[in-house]
């Protein structure tokens, strides 16, 4: 679960921090008030695109933090199949600094490729917006989202299921 969003030194924002609740997290504002700024920033913290005038007017940098609380065992053991580890808490920090142009991603204050970034992120979120294509799109991960808004009670039952059709097989022989 996204847990805080910290941007500093990004377009009109100077400093900004945006902490979100377990649930649904409802951004309001009067046009121009930032919204989408902020939504832009976690984007960026993720891994996209950088425009050169990103950084704030009269700033060397700009910096996003994201912070993440991971709960679900299969994200854990993918994240450390990928050699990334938790603090002990479940913590999980991702931060993306912007320079001149280059930028930086480190993850647990560890630097990280572009690519590393992309595979990590993958696992944490997505952003469903007007006219983007996200997973939620793809054929593939409709069974994936499903089972994971079921929830444990329908992961016991798909478990259960296996064990039962892996004994009719072998009665089948």
């Amino acid at each position: 679960m996204l847990q805080s969003l910290h941007v500093k030194n990004l377009a009109l924002i100077d400093e900004a921090e945006v902490i979100f609740s377990p649930g649904l997290n409802i951004l309001t504002g009067e046009t121009g008030a930032g919204k989408s700024l902020l939504l832009g920033s976690i984007n960026l913290a993720l891994g996209g695109k950088v425009s050169k005038d990103i950084i704030r007017e009269d700033k060397n940098y700009a910096l996003v933090e994201l912070s993440f609380f991971i709960q679900d065992e299969k994200k854990r053991e993918k994240l450390k199949q990928m050699d990334v580890f938790l603090e002990e808490d479940g913590q999980l920090f991702i931060s993306r600094r912007i320079m001149n142009g280059r930028s930086t991603s480190k993850v647990n204050g560890e630097t990280i490729s572009a690519a590393q970034l992309h595979q990590i992120t993958e696992l944490l979120l997505d952003i469903y917006g007007q006219h983007e294509h996200q997973s939620l799109l793809y054929r593939s991960k409709h069974l994936e989202i499903l089972d994971e808004f079921a929830g444990k009670e329908l992961l016991l039952k798909k478990q259960k299921l296996i064990e039962v059709f892996e004994e009719y097989k072998k009665a089948l022989e």
